[in-house]
């Protein structure tokens, strides 16, 4: 008989090289990753999270290998010696003790994969910071909420699992060598000196973690969610604080009698002390906090709870930011004015009217130009046109290659590369067939304006996934210019060179195409890109923000750059009422977020920029210690892209969402809920939907600057009158400012889905829509924008119609509406107009069309007229309808109107 398999030599080369095949794609994407993170210059970011997490697993590892291999072993050896005579030595089988060794490996594995997946909490607790103010309860710092509790609850229950399984595994392999006893049912474990000395040090030290859990959980009630609000309250303080104290105490005190049997055998005391644990639990921690909170807290509410109402209150705005909301009051408003709207001309001239759903298609129908273009998220953003800020929409033109002609390896992957440009549009003007004027269009980008882009390309964009390779001897596809195609080769560094056979082979393997071995067209100059998809990107390198959902396109020094927002978001502030997963876009549940970092993406080369926003931000902070030379100062900004600088959408929902409760600071208010705001509804697509906030240009109450703001009407909960609203301010100096604007409550301001019944309720208005319906178009009513001007309110709507064989979105009409009128026009200016019964200067209309010899009669289709005579009639009666309500001569209008509403009639008995 040769001697065992591991003693033998070849054995362990095929282990090792299956190992190393094992490992092959880990390796593979380790190198490859390493030579991307130097591409983007941000290795040492890179060693740094690498760094920590292999420590981390490192050092778990090792220490549970230690704690499990060492238990069992000893228990292997110990066991074995106390095997009674003519018993099966089961533990000294050749290959037993290799067994037991693999899976304590194993288990030690998953204990240390555990540990590294927690590099970012164990990377803020080395590198944390202060906060600067303590909780009211324990008087500790929040960064120990933050930074501290997260480790130990971590460490505790590592602990407390590897010592379970180190218990678990050690009785184990003690029974199996009295596997005779245990068939007969006579094993009498306590009665064994070296299982119980074993099981009664593990069991203690068990025991000892289980009670440092019951510490931990003491400041974890200023998360509980069992009183009126978030936090604390009184029950939590006077009983379920009691109850975890008792259990510390009586946790503790049974592990040191479970010690004692190290020893001695001697079960009483840990019997006697596990039954008053048990009694302690259900007494205290739930017996106990029932009765109190129902015959002592509830007919005593608001006096009980006010302290910890109070504190919720406070800490919920300060951890949301809502701390430093300026509130003012609005003033009684006043009736809409011709000299209010020409005081407030600037605003008017930026009213979007371009809803940026419809606009969206209107951009793939109109501006793609090729099946193998696409758009994204339509952009809204101002820019300094002829000396005057404007407010535009734009769009970026990004490559889909499911929709190339020919889908070939050379096709897809050295010739299509990148999308070509931006569409820009100005917010408020469109054509007479209801399309956009276009600021910039068309390949290569034709600008109308004075915004030169020298850099169209885009090798890096929302929607581009895949790998490319660029700088080969192949030329990239730019645009199509009439029949033929322009083409260009990559001048930038965005890109791993491949300039050697090694990284050649490592792209091949990673990306699973021996093609890029094969390629002629691959050389020393070529560079392969990926990790393009900028969202992607930046996650790659900072994985420890949170992204805002919508990042945006910028023209600045003739390139295009993608900015983005990001967030440090916590769920462990105490006393601040959190978030879910479901109620905002960034998907995860949170009670504590900071804008603190704006970042940049060129377009062009990838390179990959971040600016810290927030300088109080204590996660940020500690971040910028972590990985020093990652974040910027946002003063190093260029100015061309801080003038970009927008407040981002869905950090302002989450506080408009938060404060419909909490700018009620007055305990009994908020206690009784008397002020609850809640935000209004909108029509969209013939359905009630929340009201989206929405970017204005225009002149704060009290200010003499435009400016460019963020915001959101409130109204009452339950009612549809506008009760607030809150502006977010854009522009620096003053970026990052909250200002809320109450109104009066004694005074009716319609809310917007209340101007939507009004909108509805005008005769004029939903006999137009019903026309439209019936002539087989669908009206798309777009967003209802409100706009404070002066101590007066304007609201805006536009409506659009796309047939529904067409499918091409066409803005037809402007709804404006005040205080007491509301009106429809071809244009803003037109709809002004009419508001205030004025014919508008600037639009002329040509009478409605009559026959001369009828003397303005309107002339119906004979008796026996076809259906394309009568389809003929329809259209002329509509076009005349059309002409008249421009005229303003509404009899005419009317009469017109009901000759079409006979056209109809007729159509559909003639159809029968």
């Amino acid at each position: 008989m040769g001697p065992p398999f591991w003693q033998n030599r070849t054995f362990w080369v095929i282990a090792i090289l299956v190992l190393l095949l094992m490992s092959l794609n880990w390796i593979v994407n380790t190198y490859t990753e390493w030579l991307w993170f130097n591409e983007v210059r941000y290795q040492q970011v890179w060693l740094r999270q690498w760094g920590v997490e292999l420590g981390s697993f490192a050092v778990a590892f090792v220490a549970a290998t230690a704690v499990l291999l060492g238990s069992w072993h000893i228990a292997r050896r110990r066991a074995s010696k106390a095997t009674p005579n003519f018993y099966p030595q089961i533990l000294g089988l050749p290959g037993i003790g290799w067994l037991i060794t693999g899976a304590g490996l194993f288990v030690a594995f998953g204990f240390g994969s555990s540990a590294a997946a927690q590099w970012d909490t164990l990377l803020q607790y080395v590198f944390r910071v202060p906060y600067g103010t303590s909780d009211p309860i324990f008087n500790q710092d929040i960064s120990f909420y933050l930074f501290e509790l997260p480790v130990y609850n971590f460490l505790q229950g590592w602990f407390v699992s590897l010592l379970f399984m180190t218990l678990l595994g050690t009785a184990a392999i003690y029974a199996i060598n009295f596997l005779p006893d245990i068939q007969r049912g006579k094993w009498r474990p306590q009665e064994s000196p070296v299982f119980r000395q074993h099981v009664a040090l593990l069991g203690a030290l068990l025991l000892a973690g289980w009670a440092v859990g019951y510490w931990l959980d003491i400041f974890e009630l200023l998360f509980s969610r069992q009183g009126i609000v978030v936090g604390a309250t009184y029950t939590d303080l006077n009983a379920n604080l009691l109850a975890l104290r008792a259990q510390l105490f009586l946790m503790a005190a049974l592990a040191v009698a479970v010690a004692l049997n190290i020893f001695q055998l001697n079960l009483r005391p840990a019997i006697a002390i596990g039954g008053l644990w048990l009694a302690a639990s259900f007494l205290l921690g739930g017996l106990y906090p029932g009765l109190l909170q129902r015959y002592a807290v509830e007919p005593n509410e608001i006096v009980r709870e006010s302290p910890y109402i109070e504190y919720n209150i406070e800490f919920t705005r300060l951890a949301f930011g809502l701390d430093t909301i300026e509130t003012q009051q609005f003033g009684v408003p006043k009736p809409l004015t011709r000299q209010t709207l020409e005081d407030n001309a600037t605003t008017l001239e930026n009213v979007r009217l371009w809803d940026y759903r419809p606009l969206r298609d209107t951009y793939e129908q109109l501006q793609t130009l090729r099946t193998y273009y696409q758009f994204g998220e339509i952009d809204i953003d101002r820019y300094e046109i002829d000396d005057e800020i404007q407010q535009v929409m734009l769009g970026a033109r990004e490559l889909d290659k499911s929709a190339l002609p020919s889908s070939s390896w050379v096709n897809r992957n050295l010739e299509f590369t990148h999308g070509y440009g931006i569409v820009m549009n100005p917010v408020n003007k469109f054509t007479e067939d209801g399309q956009p004027e276009f600021y910039i269009q068309d390949l290569p980008p034709r600008s109308v304006i004075d915004l030169e882009i020298t850099r169209p390309e885009v090798y890096y964009g929302e929607m581009t996934t895949d790998a490319v390779f660029v700088g080969s001897a192949r030329e990239e596809f730019d645009y199509p210019s009439g029949t033929e195609n322009v083409y260009s080769s990559y001048a930038g560094k965005g890109g791993v060179p491949l300039d050697s056979y090694l990284k050649r082979l490592a792209f091949s393997f990673r990306l699973g195409d021996i093609n890029v071995l094969l390629s002629d067209e691959i050389n020393n100059q070529t560079r392969v890109q990926f990790h393009r998809e900028i969202r992607g990107r930046v996650l790659q390198i900072a994985p420890f923000l949170t992204l805002d959902s919508d990042p945006y396109i910028v023209v600045a020094d003739g390139r295009l750059v993608w900015m983005m927002d990001a967030y440090t978001l916590s769920d462990n502030f105490p006393y601040a009422t959190p978030i879910n997963r479901d109620q905002s876009r960034l998907r995860r549940p949170f009670n504590y977020i900071r804008n603190a970092v704006k970042i940049t993406v060129d377009a062009y080369d990838g390179s990959v920029n971040f600016y810290i926003a927030d300088t109080d931000d204590v996660l940020i902070r500690t971040y910028d210690r972590a990985f020093p030379g990652l974040f910027r100062s946002l003063d190093e900004l260029p100015e061309t892209l801080q003038s970009h600088i927008r407040y981002p959408e869905d950090l302002f929902r989450i506080q408009t969402r938060q404060l419909l409760t909490y700018h009620m600071e007055d305990v009994r208010v908020f206690y009784n809920k008397e002020d609850l705001w809640d935000i209004p509804g909108e029509i969209f697509e013939g359905a009630e939907q929340p009201m989206e906030p929405y970017y204005v240009t225009m002149k704060l109450p009290g200010e003499e600057r435009i400016e460019y703001l963020l915001i959101q009407p409130y109204v009452p909960s339950g009612k549809d009158n506008m009760v607030a609203w809150i502006a977010a301010r854009n522009d620096l100096p003053h970026y990052g400012e909250l200002l809320v604007y109450e109104l009066p409550k004694q005074e009716l301001v319609f809310g917007p889905i209340q101007v939507e019944n009004r909108i509805d309720q005008e005769p004029s208005i939903s006999e137009q829509f019903s026309l439209w319906d019936q002539l087989g178009s669908r009206v798309i009513r777009g967003n209802l924008l409100v706009f404070p001007v002066n101590q007066s309110f304007l609201y805006v709507e536009p409506v659009y119609l796309q047939a529904d064989t067409r499918g091409l979105p066409e803005l037809k009409r402007v709804i404006v509406a005040s205080d007491t009128r509301i009106a429809m026009g071809n244009t803003m200016e037109e709809a002004l107009a009419q508001l205030f019964m004025k014919e508008p200067t600037a639009v002329t209309a040509p009478p409605p069309e009559t026959d001369a010899a009828t003397d303005g009669e309107t002339i119906t289709a004979p008796l026996d007229a076809t259906m394309e005579e009568l389809i003929q009639s329809a259209n002329t009666h509509f076009e005349a309808a059309e002409a008249a309500q421009r005229a303003g001569d509404w009899a005419t209008y009317g009469r017109e109107l009901d000759a079409l509403q006979q056209d109809l009639q007729r159509m559909t008995e003639l159809s029968q």
